[in-house]
């Protein structure tokens, strides 16, 4: 049974600044999702903070083993 991973990004940085973008065009949630993608034994998958409930749905949660976070650069008011 393969270790079910979600990895998390805010993917606000990548769309909001050119020079972010250049290096990240799919968001750093994907440029780390690709690298774990080549190991054996995961399922991976990543979802953002623009999805519904921000990509982290109950049927999100229940199929993840391991889950990674990235952010930094939303805000909330």
């Amino acid at each position: 049974m393969p270790i079910r991973v979600t990895v998390w990004n805010e993917f606000v940085h990548e769309r909001n600044n050119d020079f972010v973008r250049n290096i990240y065009p799919n968001g750093i949630h994907e440029q780390i999702a690709g690298y774990l993608r080549q190991q054996p034994g995961l399922e991976v998958r990543t979802v953002t903070l623009d999805e519904p409930d921000h990509g982290l749905t109950e049927e999100v949660l229940a199929t993840t083993d391991v889950l990674l976070w990235w952010g930094h650069a939303a805000t909330t008011t």
